[in-house]
């Protein structure tokens, strides 16, 4: 399938809009959280957008329609871009990096003991004209000072981009092994194809969009997002609740262990459908070990480490999950090592036949991932990061980001989140912070902030195996295939910070919405005076060491489980991510996609499997159509009175 001129045109455009609309209903309306996962509604919502423009297309100008790999091409292209704008990336970097020079007060301390560390080169020029108006507003007439801020998007874009060459050509390389050896499910992308394909053949609906299955599940959902609307001009009418917020649904379940939410989102319903049945088990299962396991230490006090350093039990989990996430990562490439020897062979000697070869050759991607490696490299020591620290810390970011993709790739779970972020976290428990410098902790705080290629969202990394999963097979411009993840990369990037600074000065970033701009900005540099003036500062322990193996020894035994026994049920993913966001939240819903995926296989077989996923297909359609209809109607009937509708 190849990507032609209109169709990336159109992909690199619409992720710029999505970028523009995004940081706008996010910090100035208020009505929306559009950015919460790796595949995030900021995605979802253009793309449904397009489908139903298409189908208009189809029945009154067909020539005009776009084909299903031109809608393909749009989807792919928007996600590489999907997780930048408001709280995916964007307003955490737009509030740090402009904060030292409007926050600092002597009680905060930030200039006594940050000011003469803190890598200037990366913020925006502090005089009052940049940084003043920003947070103030400009006055009358006033012009946006955009020189104050060029070298400093200079600089983190050109980091960024880095990280983006990294996750691409580390795809490439790991691709074919997921494919052809694992088998990889890729229900991310196997979605977008069920919902394009017909546009292809004769016929004015696709076939898909004639099925009453399909219908039904749309309507399962979208019916209620209808009935709600009602109740914005009839308050009287009763509201129905049941896919409301995660904070609606919480169950207590007894003093010191953490609540069970009951939450119901059916685009994880829908997309973890296709996701293997012991995957769905492992990750709703080892949640409700988590919870027992935090509960029952912290109702007996139980701690790890030496006297006045201890790890309370949400750190000792914290501790066992990074260490099975390693082992995942380390073990991805253990099983993969027969084809990365096929790939030394192509990038030493040349491929025998381009059945040997990559998308982009193999020694073209491993070349570009060791320079992007080396910059990125160069970059953290720029920030003050000493070099042993730095190699390290480029190591577990590399794990964190390489393992979320291949399992969102495998599970269709997109709130799968690296546990410890990018790894500051767990880098300083393992290794004490006692001895790091006031350099080491500020670039610690930078590069682990929200402020670095994004937060718990990972930029284009989850998106880049799908890619080249619905592109991989193009037999023309394989090239595009390559180019145009950078080109919109770029785009998305520049329209969404250009357009969060033109927000700044236009409605006084004070006053904008979102943790990046209202408390995130000062916490992360208060946590570096913290880690620099504590009097606890911690040293190694290695009692903290031995939970962290701990935690990939258990992840061991599990695979060498699974590998013996075929009836075993759990999967080492579950363990890994147990005390992330993404179980914590969604365990029930993950649990109802296995109880009925099993039922259906169990009773209905495999024929039964495939008919029912129109059904669920339809619930993602529904619920993204339902939010799409309820901002459409704030923006018409209640402008800058929004009902909330997608969050947690």
């Amino acid at each position: 399938m190849a990507l032609t001129p209109r169709s990336l045109l159109l992909g690199v455009a619409t992720g710029a809009l999505l970028n523009i609309y995004g940081d706008y209903a996010g910090m100035v309306l208020g009505s929306a959280s559009l950015v919460k996962e790796q595949l995030p509604m900021s995605v979802l919502l253009p793309f449904v957008g397009w489908l139903g423009l298409n189908l208009l297309l189809r029945l009154v100008s067909p020539r005009f329609s776009l084909t299903g790999g031109e809608l393909l091409v749009i989807y792919s292209l928007s996600w590489i871009v999907g997780t930048l704008p408001a709280s995916g990336w964007t307003a955490y970097w737009g509030g740090i990096v402009s904060a030292p020079a409007y926050y600092a007060t002597p009680e905060k301390r930030w200039e006594e003991l940050l000011f003469d560390v803190l890598p200037w080169w990366a913020l925006p020029r502090t005089s009052g004209d940049v940084i003043r108006t920003f947070y103030e507003g400009l006055p009358p007439r006033g012009a946006i000072p955009w020189a104050g801020w060029a070298v400093c998007l200079y600089w983190w874009f050109s980091v960024s981009i880095a990280l983006v060459i990294a996750g691409l050509c580390l795809s490439i390389l790991f691709q074919r092994q997921w494919e052809d050896a694992e088998r990889l499910t890729f229900p991310l992308a196997a979605f977008p194809v069920a919902l394009t394909e017909g546009f292809d053949r004769e016929g004015r609906i696709p076939a898909l969009f004639q099925d009453r299955v399909f219908w039904a599940g749309f309507l399962t959902v979208f019916g209620v997002f209808a009935w709600n609307i009602l109740g914005y001009f009839s308050p009287q009418f009763p509201r129905i609740t049941v896919y409301d917020g995660y904070l609606t649904k919480e169950v207590r379940l007894a003093h010191h262990f953490p609540s069970l939410y009951l939450r119901i989102l059916p685009p994880v319903i829908g997309l973890t459908y296709l996701c293997n049945l012991e995957i769905l088990l492992s990750l709703w299962a080892f949640r409700l070990v988590a919870i027992l396991k935090e509960g029952l230490m912290a109702r007996v006090g139980f701690a790890v480490g030496q006297a006045g350093q201890q790890a309370d039990a949400a750190e000792v989990l914290t501790l066992e999950s990074h260490g099975a996430l390693v082992f995942l990562a380390l073990w991805s490439v253990y099983i993969a090592r027969r084809h990365l020897r096929r790939v030394w062979r192509a990038v030493r000697a040349g491929p025998r036949s381009p059945e040997d070869d990559g998308l982009i050759p193999y020694r073209f991607a491993l070349l570009g991932l060791v320079a992007a490696t080396l910059y990125v490299v160069g970059w953290f020591t720029a920030l003050g990061l000493s070099l042993p620290l730095t190699l390290l810390h480029v190591a577990l970011i590399y794990v964190a980001y390489f393992t979320v993709a291949k399992f969102t790739a495998a599970s269709g779970f997109s709130y799968l989140f690296p546990v410890g972020g990018k790894g500051g976290g767990v880098l300083q428990s393992l290794t004490g912070a006692a001895q790091l410098s006031r350099q080491d902790l500020v670039a610690l705080g930078l590069i682990n902030s929200g402020a670095c290629f994004g937060d718990s969202r990972i930029p284009a990394w989850p998106a880049l195996p799908h890619h080249l999963k619905l592109f991989g097979e193009a037999r023309t411009r394989r090239a595009w295939v390559f180019w145009a993840v950078l080109l919109t990369f770029a785009s998305g990037f520049f329209a969404s910070f250009l357009f969060t600074i033109y927000l700044g000065y236009t409605h006084a970033a004070q006053n904008l919405g979102l943790t990046g701009f209202r408390g995130g900005n000062v916490a992360a540099y208060d946590r570096m005076v913290s880690a620099i003036v504590g009097s606890d500062r911690t040293v190694f322990d290695p009692a903290r060491l031995a939970v962290w193996a701990l935690g990939g020894a258990e992840a061991g035994a599990l695979t060498l489980l699974r590998s013996r026994f075929p009836w075993w049920p759990l999967h080492p993913l579950g363990l890994a991510f147990q005390t992330t966001t993404g179980p914590r939240v969604y365990a029930f819903s993950m649990a109802l996609t296995w109880a009925a995926k099993l039922l259906i296989l169990r009773f209905g077989g495999i024929r039964l499997y495939q008919r029912g996923q129109p059904f669920f297909f339809g619930l993602v359609v529904g619920y993204v159509a339902g939010v799409g209809l309820s901002s459409l109607v704030d923006a018409v009937y209640f402008p800058g009175e929004g009902h909330f509708t997608h969050d947690w």
